[in-house]
């Protein structure tokens, strides 16, 4: 199996095989694969015994992950398999963290963002892995710590207040100087990949993964003249609570912190790093079909 890592797939006759040095690519003989599955969803038992039955047939191991994995777990020769929905993908990446193993999302309810192909469409992506028919899309991951509370997230971290109306007052600081304050819900900062997550429902830009930033999109903030703002990828974001926050990482709730308390978010080392079958939809259709992106309909003259 092939690993092409950093650039996004564009078709198996496209490839850039040959344009970088033979190193650029790594080889490996499919062996195992860890699954995350989200048992809730309608069809998850299903699709595991589809699974169990091609990998027995494949002679490959499966192994039920429900925790994460210890930093010396050995990842050669393995792929982890999200069966669920953006959120399955959300907690594998969490889970399998700095260890590198790519990502295949297989999407168990509608289409998401994270996902590259539906329950139906399980074996043929498997197959496509087999074929070297796929790519591997790294996504940027951003890393905060404050006051003893740390971690990283692929989407995005969301401070906000703790009173039930959820109001705070925040600073932004980058470089050498204060960029704004917001007063109002709280803010999202976000990489690319969760641009189209919450950050894209409080008015913030889509932006196209892999790109590598930080972005940071106010929650209904009480100034007008506020807007989201997108940082280098490289640099540190400071946010200072000018009153009580918590902190929620990629969903999940991640500690409270008090007046003063300053949140640092940067680039983190490691990204995720997403599988993607030839045949997965491009990041467009995903728009198209989830957003209503795109209007193809035909328009008379003067429409």
């Amino acid at each position: 199996m092939a690993l092409h890592i950093a650039a996004p797939f564009v078709g198996r006759d496209r490839c850039l095989e040959g344009f970088f040095p033979d190193s650029y690519y790594q080889r490996m003989d499919l062996t195992r694969i860890c699954v995350v599955v989200n048992a809730a969803k309608p069809g998850a038992g299903h699709a595991q015994e589809i699974l169990s039955a091609w990998a027995r047939q494949r002679r490959i191991e499966t192994v039920l992950l429900d925790k994460p994995l210890p930093p010396d777990t050995a990842t050669a020769a393995c792929i982890v398999l999200a069966m669920g929905g953006d959120g399955t993908v959300l907690r594998a990446a969490a889970w399998v963290g700095a260890l590198g193993i790519p990502i295949l999302g297989i999407n168990l309810g509608s289409l998401g963002f994270l996902t590259q192909a539906s329950i139906g469409q399980l074996v043929h992506a498997l197959e496509q892995i087999l074929d070297d028919d796929f790519a591997i899309e790294e996504r940027m991951r951003l890393l905060y710590e404050a006051n003893g509370v740390s971690g990283t997230v692929l989407n995005d971290l969301v401070i906000q207040g703790v009173t039930e109306s959820r109001f705070c007052e925040l600073e932004l600081s980058w470089g050498d100087g204060v960029v704004t304050s917001y007063p109002g819900d709280g803010l999202i900062v976000s990489t690319a990949t969760g641009s189209t997550a919450y950050s894209l429902s409080a008015g913030g830009p889509v932006i196209v993964p892999p790109a590598a930033c930080i972005l940071a999109t106010p929650l209904a903030a009480h100034r007008l003249g506020v807007r989201p703002v997108i940082f280098p990828a490289d640099e540190t974001l400071r946010v200072v609570a000018r009153t009580p926050v918590r902190l929620i990482a990629d969903g999940d709730p991640a500690g409270h912190l008090p007046r003063t308390a300053v949140v640092r978010v940067t680039r983190a080392a490691e990204p995720s790093r997403l599988l993607r079958p030839a045949t997965a939809p491009s990041f467009f259709d995903v728009l198209d079909e989830k957003l209503n992106w795109a209007d193809s309909s035909p328009r008379e003259n003067g429409a």
